[in-house]
């Protein structure tokens, strides 16, 4: 190879007008020796063609020496590399003071477009004819994530993945919102042949970052991060079937495949879907194949935008994961029925104290330690007579708890077998024990939040107790069949109407469980002990009742009102409620008179002298109970006529002769 090496004199190196002589000088002498001569500096090792943007990209100073050659070493070429030099010695270094002010206004003129085109928000890389860089801005580089040392007399390949600038070299025509992949953002391109007297030169590109875009960069972050979560297996390829995006679950599940991304199709997996939904232009989907020893689920659909083909889109689904995703629905849509059935039977309309009705001192204060404890997380019983209103308590003191937006679920320990209680109350799992064909989430979970109320919890079994006092120690529930405890984080509030502390002294209520229950204890009054609220819970009933029937029952007489006072109530609440109901039912006029009520009402009222004693003495009301229910049955004969003419069950009835002993 033929060199010669020279120094620029000229003050402002080799700059455009230069340029332009020695591109000139060039042409002349490569047409006329059928040469082809190269430029370089001392320093740079490779050589670049002749052209305004090569030399140019030099950046060439005064004083700075450049190396002229030619690849052959023969006579032409010889010739050829010394006229140059003599042009450069004579007409460049020479008479360069004659053209100083021109060159001033000329470099003044680059100087400002570069510093133009390298605060516009785009990128703009230019190549010469042989693909090597020779100008790009700082937008580009930023993007292309690259030095601009490196860059400038550089093949573009070399910098750029995916670059498809230099095939505007080979078939000069322009490209206009061309898409790209490029260092994972998406930019939108135009490409154009740069053409000088005919002859082409080089190309050039112009691009920008779609999030760059006003209004894109939202959707684009988006975008990326929907790509990023996803469980799915996602591929991009373009156009030309080049692997332009790969989400992170795709990498995960196959191993190495990131290495594909800017690769074709073709060449990493020449027989595979993708090739044949790419050449067919035509979607395949929910085919199960095995890939890198993972069996996944595969949908190829062909991407067209305004009818053009732009690539393809490849989803995949891992089958295991499917499997287990569905195993997971399946259980969870179990549960929510589950959770929607109990909740639907354990939620009462009632929201507060407001359903409390009376104005006794023993209710006031039955509200006023109710309320406390709706301030706190401690455990609480409620402890009463059957059908003084335990249930309505617990209830309101939920809803006026921090867990009022959570579940209240309500269990009546007595209602359910002893055998059943455990899965009752913890819940089960699939196959735990025959007949157990799927898995039922216990009280305990489905109240995880809020509130459980165990009604009758004197009646728990023993062999309960001591898993009860196990939860209320731990906060974590093991269902049956289950193979790990899970943590919960439920308020219990408790209610009964029997002695714990004889049960305690009997052996058949645990002492640990009752103080670890009895944190917070509400006791509350029987309906006898509290009959200034009788007037008020008549009309409270007779409202709801008439609500309910679409009965218009205005109120009730001095006289019916006077016997329901006297009536000693042993069903509490609950009976009053009933024996309203029941007046409601059989009221023909607009106010309940005596007639409606039951006859032991009436005996209760009219002949209450003729059970007392005669000396007047007053007895224990346990006596005067004995006496009335022995008459109704001599009465009656049943236990069951006998209960309606006294207002109570039949059951009430068989126990309390069972008590009296009464045959």
């Amino acid at each position: 190879m033929y060199t010669r090496n020279i120094a620029i004199l000229d003050p402002n190196g080799l700059h455009t007008r230069v340029a332009a002589m020695l591109v000139n000088e060039v042409d002349k002498l490569q047409s006329k020796y059928s040469v082809n001569l190269y430029i370089k500096k001392p320093q740079k090792t490779d050589w670049l063609a002749f052209s305004m943007l090569a030399l140019l990209s030099l950046r060439v100073r005064c004083n700075e020496t450049i190396i002229i050659g030619s690849k052959n070493d023969d006579e032409a070429s010889r010739k050829a590399i010394d006229i140059l030099y003599s042009f450069i010695m004579s007409k460049i270094n020479l008479e360069s003071q004659l053209m100083e002010q021109i060159d001033v206004f000329i470099e003044e003129s680059k100087i400002a477009n570069e510093q133009i085109l390298d605060s516009l928000p785009i990128g703009i890389v230019v190549i010469d004819i042989n693909s090597n860089i020779t100008y790009i801005n700082d937008y580009a580089l930023k993007v292309f994530g690259i030095e601009h040392s490196n860059a400038i007399g550089k093949p573009i390949e070399d910098s750029v993945e995916n670059t498809k600038l230099p095939s505007v070299i080979a078939s000069p025509q322009k490209q206009f919102g061309q898409i790209q992949h490029i260092n994972g953002r998406i930019i939108t391109v135009n490409r154009s042949p740069i053409i000088s007297k005919s002859k082409l030169i080089g190309a050039c590109g112009v691009f920008q970052d779609v999030s760059d875009i006003v209004g894109m960069k939202e959707l684009n972050e988006k975008f990326l991060k929907i790509m990023e979560i996803s469980h799915d297996l996602i591929c991009f390829v373009d156009e030309n079937g080049i692997i332009t995006y790969i989400n992170p679950a795709y990498i995960n599940h196959l191993g190495s495949i990131s290495e594909n991304i800017g690769k074709s199709i073709f060449e990493v997996s020449p027989k595979g879907l993708r090739v044949k939904a790419f050449e067919k232009r035509e979607r395949i989907e929910n085919i199960v194949r095995t890939k890198n020893g993972v069996d996944i689920i595969s949908t190829i659909t062909p991407l067209f935008i305004d009818g053009d083909f732009k690539g393809i889109l490849s989803t995949s689904k891992v089958v295991s994961e499917i499997k287990e995703l569905a195993s997971k629905l399946e259980r969870s849509q179990e549960q929510v029925e589950y959770y929607r059935e109990e909740l639907k039977k354990h939620t009462l309309t009632s929201n507060g104290f407001s359903e409390i009705i009376g104005i006794s001192s023993s209710l006031k204060e039955v509200i006023y330690v109710s309320k406390k404890a709706a301030e706190s997380t401690s455990t609480v019983l409620v402890r009463g007579e059957s059908g003084t209103g335990k249930e309505l308590i617990a209830n309101a003191i939920h809803h006026n708890s921090s867990r009022k937006d959570k579940p209240f679920i309500k269990v009546n320990c007595a209602a359910i077998p002893e055998n059943l209680l455990e899965s009752e109350l913890f819940g089960y799992e699939k196959g735990a024990f025959t007949g157990a064909t799927k898995s039922k989430p216990g009280k305990f979970s489905i109240a995880d939040g809020g509130t459980i109320f165990l009604d009758e919890i004197g009646d728990m079994p023993l062999s309960m107790q001591v898993k009860l006092l196990r939860v209320l120690q731990e906060r974590e529930i093991e269902s049956l069949g289950g193979i790990t405890p899970q943590k919960i984080d439920v308020r219990v509030i408790t209610a009964t109407n029997r002695n714990l502390e004889e049960m305690i002294q009997t052996g058949t209520f645990r002492e640990d469980l009752y103080y670890r229950l009895n944190v917070l204890s509400v006791q509350l009054p029987p309906l006898r002990d509290r009959k200034e609220d009788i007037p008020a819970l008549v009309e409270y009933f007779i409202i709801k009742i008439n609500d309910k029937l679409s009965k218009n029952i205005k109120g009730i007489d001095k006289t019916a009102l006077s016997e329901l006072i006297n009536y000693s109530w042993p069903g509490n609440i609950r009976e009053l409620e009933n024996i309203i109901e029941r007046a409601i039912n059989l009221c023909e006029d607009e106010f309940i008179s005596s007639k409606d009520l039951p006859y032991h009402f009436r005996i209760t009222s009219s002949k209450k002298a003729s059970i007392l004693p005669l000396d007047d003495e007053i007895l224990p009301f346990e006596e005067y109970e004995k006496i009335i229910i022995q008459k109704a049955m001599e009465k009656y004969g049943s236990y069951n006529k006998a209960g309606k003419a006294l207002g109570l069950t039949h059951r009430t009835i068989s126990l309390k002769c069972k008590k009296y002993g009464i045959e």
